[in-house]
């Protein structure tokens, strides 16, 4: 045998030895500290690391955030942090509490012997850049929208808007705040009606009966208590009656009969914190039934196709919190469903949001996602923050086309606003670098033919923090408008400026109306304060 091939098969047995090590659950009668290996950092990464999610190359951090954001976060899940105590005290719910030390999923005995964990500890902090990778070069943001016409009428909402959505059917602009009231508003962002839900509304479904499904959060800050709830309200005179409740923090809901029995079931992503859950919940003659698609932290959103045209609709869904993937859950017709992941990412890309557009015009469905959620342990600025193009082959496999570095990037939209046969993108940040100038908390991004994007914004992007956003015939002149709405949150105090502008009364909700049809004789313009 030669020398080449038996270090290939003590290489292969070493890292099966080390995954083994990776995955095994520290049940209570494990108490034995693992042997140390012969691995080096590198390798002990990458096992230990590619057991759960893809491989984060150092090079994805700096060397300050590495040591004192994720090693630490990692050194809790392997059982060789001595600050376990100290974590479990930042979980206030007495509850939830026992739920976390009852998972093992923060061992307390170490999955890793002591020299390994420093082996890896090492590897990051000397393969790591001393400060983080600068963004690539692209083309500057032009602060110029003329396709568009800002307005932001005073009193219409403060900016805590958890839920900002056009309602095609009655023609309302519904918005959800934090405190759990929802509002409907008309074209020129006057105040029409109004609801009290009970805890923040993240999504909304308006039926054709005048009646409305709502998803309510429950605690909006990270957690794992099951406070959520899909609602119904009758109007918005009425109580709302629970339809599914103890739904874990859930951020977003579809709907398709997915059984094909006759009845229209649900999809919820229940994102949680350390636990949550991607269910459906099948429609029966009375009150549904709760089925688990996959067990994970994360799942942020869910789109309905019939991927495989066997006309039994699948599930697309873009799944964070670590193992960061566009999957697709194909349908088995029997309640059960496939999972392929199509897409995956490391786990500090923070991926954020997903669409499905025909960009190349070539008759499939091409994929439009971005990414950069900046809230967990690598608060730092980073340059794979952005908007990417995936172009579908045909058979729903997916190659990136396009990049544009955006930092905090946290939703898009494609539509074809300015009407001229191509796919156009607006995408907002809701994590920018508040010190680029022009604010790119909002860009819009003119399609100019074979993957060119010019990319712009208006002069008052800064006036929000941008966390929603949809697209709409809005004022019915017919063309697509934008809404942008604002949720407060303290960033760095030498950004004052900013945030006394996004505390002011009023200033949550700002429309973003199309000038493209509005322009022509006899369309009337919408009152209010307006800038460019």
């Amino acid at each position: 045998m030669s020398s080449l091939r038996l270090f290939v098969i003590s290489f292969t047995a070493l890292l099966l030895e080390a995954s083994l090590l990776a995955c095994r659950s520290s049940s209570a009668t494990e108490t034995a500290t693992p042997e140390a290996t012969q691995l080096t950092g590198q390798q002990l990464a990458q096992a230990h690391c590619s057991s759960c999610h893809q491989f984060p190359d150092p090079s994805l951090l700096d060397k300050k955030t590495w040591q004192q954001g994720v090693l630490p976060n990692m050194a809790l899940r392997l059982g060789v942090s001595t600050e376990q105590m100290a974590f479990y005290s930042t979980i206030a719910d007495p509850t939830e509490q026992q739920r976390v030390i009852a998972s093992g999923l923060f061992p307390t005995t170490p999955v890793i012997h002591p020299t390994d964990w420093q082996k890896i500890v090492t590897y990051y902090q000397t393969e790591a850049p001393e400060t983080p990778r600068p963004q690539p070069a692209h083309r500057p943001v032009r602060t110029e929208l003329p396709l568009f016409q800002a307005q932001t009428p005073a009193g219409t909402l403060n900016g805590m808007v958890t839920l900002l959505q056009y309602d095609s059917l009655s023609h309302r602009i519904w918005a959800g705040d934090r405190s759990g009231h929802l509002y409907a508003f008309n074209d020129r962002l006057e105040r029409l009606d109004s609801a009290r839900v009970g805890s923040p509304p993240v999504g909304l479904r308006t039926n054709r009966d005048g009646s409305f499904d709502l998803l309510a959060i429950g605690l909006m800050d990270p957690n794992d208590q099951q406070t959520g709830e899909w609602l119904h309200l009758p109007n918005t005179r009425q109580p709302a009656a629970p339809r599914i409740q103890t739904l874990q923090r859930p951020v977003d809901a579809a709907f398709a009969d997915l059984n094909r029995d006759g009845r229209e079931d649900v999809v919820v992503c229940q994102f949680g914190n350390y636990f949550g859950q991607l269910t459906w919940h099948e429609q029966l003659s009375s009150g549904y039934k709760t089925h688990v698609i996959e067990a994970v932290p994360g799942a942020r959103q869910t789109l309905i196709r019939d991927v495989d045209g066997d006309r039994w609709p699948d599930i697309v869904a873009l799944l964070t919190q670590g193992d960061e993937q566009v999957a697709v859950f194909y349908n088995l017709r029997n309640g059960f469903f496939r999972k392929e992941t199509v897409l995956r990412f490391p786990p500090v890309y923070g991926s954020s949001y997903v669409t499905l557009s025909d960009v190349d015009r070539d008759g499939d469905e091409d994929l439009v996602y971005t990414n950069g959620d900046n809230a967990d342990y690598s608060i730092v600025p980073k340059a794979y923050h952005g908007v990417r193009i995936f172009l579908n082959n045909g058979q729903f496999r997916f190659k990136q086309a396009w990049f544009y570095p955006m930092h905090g990037a946290s939703k898009v939209v494609a539509r074809d606003f300015d009407q001229d046969g191509d796919i156009d993108l607006a995408a907002i940040a809701y994590f920018p670098d508040f010190s680029q100038q022009p604010n790119q908390g909002f860009v819009y991004f003119e399609n100019e033919g074979k993957l060119s994007f010019r990319p712009r914004t208006f002069l008052k992007a800064g006036r929000g923090r941008w966390l929603t956003m949809d697209a709409g015939d809005i004022d019915q002149d017919g063309d697509e408008d934008i809404l942008l709405g604002s949720y407060f949150q303290p960033v760095n105090p030498k950004y004052r400026d900013l945030m006394e502008t996004w505390r002011k009364p009023g200033t949550g909700i700002t429309l973003l109306r199309n000038t493209l049809r509005s322009a022509a004789p006899g369309n009337k313009q919408l009152a209010g304060s307006t800038f460019r």
